[in-house]
């Protein structure tokens, strides 16, 4: 485990975007200066905006570990309000050294790819959501609109967005990815050009949702394989009466995997047998730890889990790894050591406290 960069070798030279080229009445062609600046500006990892270029402008300290075959970089290990040290939850997959599943991003997590000089996004194809709440989801126009700088459109694979359906009052995946971008009603229509361009290739965007009802749905659901990268999923309850459609993830390369719990309830029955029926196994299993172990509740929380509980879904996953993630103040170091207590009274394997930029392999 470590914090760093994500190794990129820069090549060519940024065009400044207002030299243009002469259009023979005198008038430069902002059009084609400003297409041949996004050919270059991607190649050089946007070398200006972070002081300069250099021959390397990225050192080998990969964000997530190169070595491992399947890692994840948490780029937000807060939650809903803001903080000093701790962005909205969001996580960064990286498979074989390449970023290639972007798991969540609420608040923060679009600074946190910049502080962490984590730019090559271009082969990102996976999104997924494990709710719509705004602490899990916030950051997702920037960072599209980041990575069509960042040549993703360069790219022909589709990037494909997963996300729970449609119930209460959020949209489903499809929904939630139309309303940021229609090019009529969007939110952010004037981004629907940055998607479907003239300058360079387009970002396509396909959406899949996948069913919520923890009621009904007892066993994982393969919602994607692609390049033997595998995505499993299963309904989570976070509150009650299905009000917040909820999921969590499982992603599977090359014999190691990744589970993400996403936010659930503290309800010993139902909600951990979905949870440990998806992350039986796991190399690693990122969990909500939102709440500390003073936090009695009767009945028990319906939004969050009660730390022993999370040892306990650990333990009956025989999870290699567990990243304790989502701290909401008021939070100390004392809490966080009671947490952890609480967790490992249960859970006999190696407990990891999420920060942000800290990666975590599956060796």
């Amino acid at each position: 485990m470590k914090k760093g960069d994500v190794s990129q070798e820069t090549q060519g030279a940024v065009d400044d975007g207002d030299s243009g080229v002469d259009d023979g009445s005198g008038k430069k062609n902002k059009e084609l200066s400003r297409r041949n600046f996004l050919k270059t500006a991607g190649a050089l990892g946007m070398a200006a905006a972070l002081g300069g270029a250099h021959e390397k402008l990225f050192t080998t300290e990969a964000g997530a570990a190169t070595a491992s075959p399947l890692a994840v970089t948490v780029l937000g290990s807060g939650g809903p309000m803001a903080m000093v040290d701790r962005a909205s939850p969001g996580y960064l997959l990286s498979v074989d050294g390449t970023p290639r599943v972007f798991m969540d991003c609420g608040g923060g997590t679009y600074e946190r790819l910049g502080q962490g000089r984590i730019l090559n996004l271009e082969r990102v194809d996976m999104w997924l959501f494990s709710h719509f709440h705004i602490d899990h989801c916030a950051d997702f126009p920037a960072i599209i609109k980041s990575m069509y700088y960042l040549r993703r459109a360069y790219n022909p694979t589709p990037l494909t967005i997963i996300g729970p359906d449609r119930g209460g009052k959020f949209p489903s995946a499809v929904e939630f990815v139309d309303k940021n971008f229609n090019p009529e009603t969007g939110v952010y229509a004037y981004l629907h050009d940055f998607l479907n361009t003239v300058y360079s290739p387009d970002i396509r965007l396909t959406t899949m949702n996948v069913p919520y009802d923890y009621t009904v749905y007892k066993s994982p659901i393969t919602a994607f394989e692609k390049d033997g990268i595998r995505v499993s999923t299963i309904p989570v309850r976070h509150g009650s009466d299905l009000a917040t459609p909820s999921v969590a993830y499982r992603v599977d390369y090359s014999g190691k995997s990744i589970t993400f719990s996403g936010d659930l309830s503290s309800d010993a029955g139902l909600d951990r047998e979905n949870i440990v029926a998806l992350s039986t196994g796991s190399d690693v299993l990122i969990y909500d730890a939102s709440l500390s172990p003073a936090q009695q509740f009767d009945p028990p929380d319906d939004y969050h889990t009660l730390p022993g509980e999370i040892g306990q879904v650990a333990q009956a996953a025989g999870v290699r790894k567990l990243v304790l993630s989502h701290f909401m103040p008021p939070y100390t170091d004392l809490k966080i050591r009671e947490i952890v207590a609480a967790v490992k009274q249960y859970y006999s394997g190696t407990v990891i406290v999420a920060s942000d930029l800290l990666a975590v392999d599956t060796e």
